[in-house]
Formats: structure tokens, sequence, C-alpha cells
């Protein structure tokens, strides 16, 4: 707070996966937020205090989080102004998080408090969610080993015949057992050939639930979450028989990422990556698109990985490397990615499990 010259902090917790934004509030409440939005106003030198619409909702704050101190309001936001009347001036200024902070709420505190002045401190809390403990940077490698134990068990019990709401169930039932808290995990399945593609995109798999055929493959991005840190394994399985297609792009896929992974250490620009990749896939005649990875902690998506991307990669990051490769009119590829830990002097892989493409029984 000193270096902004805040009076307090008003942090908006939003229940969707999102983007660095997102991560701020559990991590300086360690509450996962399940419905909606949740409040915490942390004024200077005091202890943070919450917002609950009702009695249930203040219990599982004060008995799950650091937040001891929680007012009832059933309209939210006139309990967040009536704590901001308490730890303020009327000419304060606070840190939020403007992306997730409504504007309809920000436009209501304002006309109680016209003269109260909001900073965006989302690039200040990424710095600090960035500088991880040795208990952070465990987590993270557990979470590998979850999204492996996920993978592990679809490519075992996936058959012809089977829904793709069905294997989204095996994997993340595998996924709880192993201590998943959630998932973020998407899928698709269908046809692929090496002149236009035509798997389709991935989508929830409420959104197509199809029926696995023989000869089939199927794509997903696999993605737990362990004591509020994400991580992701991205891969692509042939259904019965192996398709030679699918495993010449995943051979493209695969090197595009080793190049990156050879520069991947502190101090690396995001941008470099993104190179990186770009000049192996083009090597090899073939064309890179977006999205080609981001960073993982708090929030799924920290940071993407984009051409020109100034921001140096941190020790204890997470990066997922995924480049989308197409040939000639291809809107989509396969699907394929590893998630890399950066240590002092490179990285390394939180993905145990092959590389190779596998193919599953008839």
């Amino acid at each position: 707070m000193d270096g902004r010259g805040l009076d307090a902090i008003y942090l908006p917790g939003n229940s969707t996966v999102g983007t660095n934004a997102y991560g701020d509030y559990r991590y300086l409440t360690d509450n996962r937020v399940i419905f909606y939005l949740s409040n915490v106003i942390m004024p200077r030198g005091g202890e943070p205090i919450g917002v609950a619409a009702n009695t249930m909702s203040k219990v599982m704050l004060t008995q799950k989080t650091f937040v001891k101190d929680v007012v009832i309001d059933l309209d939210q936001l006139n309990g967040i102004i009536g704590i901001l009347k308490q730890v303020c001036s009327e000419d304060s200024t606070v840190g939020t998080l403007l992306e997730v902070l409504p504007a309809a709420w920000l436009k209501r505190i304002h006309s109680e408090l016209p003269k109260l002045r909001f900073v965006d401190i989302t690039n200040d809390m990424f710095l600090v969610r960035m500088d991880k403990s040795a208990e952070e940077v465990e987590a993270q490698r557990v979470c590998g080993r979850i999204a492996d134990a996920g993978y592990k068990a679809v490519c075992e019990a996936l058959r012809p015949g089977m829904y793709e709401n069905e294997v989204i169930a095996l994997l993340d039932r595998e996924m709880q057992r192993m201590g998943s808290e959630e998932s973020f995990s998407l899928i698709t399945s269908g046809g692929f050939n090496s002149q236009t593609g035509d798997l389709p995109a991935l989508h929830n798999c409420a959104a197509s639930n199809r029926r696995i055929e023989a000869g089939d493959v199927l794509a997903m991005e696999i993605t737990p979450r362990y004591y509020g840190y994400w991580c992701q394994l991205v891969r692509t399985i042939c259904v019965g028989s192996k398709n030679e297609a699918v495993d010449e792009f995943r051979g493209v896929v695969c090197r595009s990422i080793a190049e990156a992974a050879k520069i991947l250490k502190p101090g690396v620009k995001i941008g470099e990556l993104y190179d990186a990749m770009k000049a192996s896939v083009e090597a090899e005649g073939y064309r890179m698109a977006m999205p080609c990875g981001h960073i993982c902690a708090m929030d799924l998506n920290e940071e993407r990985i984009t051409p020109n991307n100034e921001r140096p990669v941190l020790e204890g990051m997470v990066v997922i490397l995924h480049p989308t490769v197409l040939k000639n009119e291809m809107e989509t590829g396969i699907y394929w990615g590893e998630s890399y830990l950066v240590t002092s002097d490179g990285c390394e892989a939180l993905a145990g499990e092959s590389s190779l493409l596998e193919v599953t029984k008839g």
C-alpha cells in the first residue's frame, strides 16, 4: 500500500475463470468464489473486512478463509459503501481491480463517495503473486501430477461408443480423487486430416456431448486446480487406430515446444517464447496461429504468450506451451501442450506422461 499511497484495498472476487485480475481475491483471502461476486476490504494497517449476503455466507467466509470480520448485508454493495465510509476519508485512494469491479457498482459508490479515488492494482498484485513460496511451487508440481493422472485414466478407459461427457466425468473423477478442487477441462472429437484439419474447436462437453466413434481422434485441455493453483496438460488421442496425420502434426508441435523450452528461464521475455515456437513451425513448412499458451497460477490465464510481449519470465512461473499449428487453409489443428515450471536456471516439465501419441483399444 505504501508504494501506491493507498488507504485501503477493495477486492471484488468473481467466480469466473479469468485473466490475471481474477486470482487476486483468492490469493489474499484464500476464499474460492463459487457464486457471483464476493467482496473484501483491506484497510491500511487493519484487518480485512468481508461482506456477506447472509449468515451462511458469513460462516463460510470466517471458517474457511483468512477473513474473520464480516458485515452481513443482503445488498452487498450497500455493505461495501458502509465499510468504505468507516475506514476511508472522503478523498482517500483505494486500490481495486477495475476489470472485475462492475461499472454499475463503481458508479453507485461514486454517487455516495464522489471524492474517493480508485486506482487499478492488477499489475502490482500480479508481481506480488509471482513471487512464490516453496509451498506454492510444490502445489503447482502436485497439480501437474493430477493432470497426468487424469490423462492416464482417460487413455486407459476411452473406447468407441463413449460420449464426450462420459470422458470428462471419468477425467474429473480421477483428478478429484487426486485432490483437485475443481477443473476447467475442454474436449472435442471427430476426424482429422492433414489438408483441411476438420477437428472441431474445443468446447465444454455439454456443448456437444458427441458419441465417439472408432477412428476418431479426441482432444482435451486437461486443467485441474489444486489449492488455488491451475495447471494444464493438452493432448490428442487416437481412438481405435492410429491417425498418421495427427502424429505428423504432433511432431511439429512437440518440436516447436522443445525449442521454446530450451530458452525458458528467468529473464527471457514472453514474446521470445512465441518467436522460438513460430520459427520452428515455419522452418518445417507449417504456419502458427493463436493461441500459443499462457502463464498458469491463481488464474488459469495470467498472461498470454503473444508476439512482442516484453514481460520477463520469472522464477516460479508455470508456463503452458500449446502452439496452434496449421497448414493450407486450416482453421483448427490438433491440440497438444506441455506445462513447465520455471526454475532458477531453466525449467522443469510438470507432465510425467509421454509426449508420444496414444492409441486406445478399438
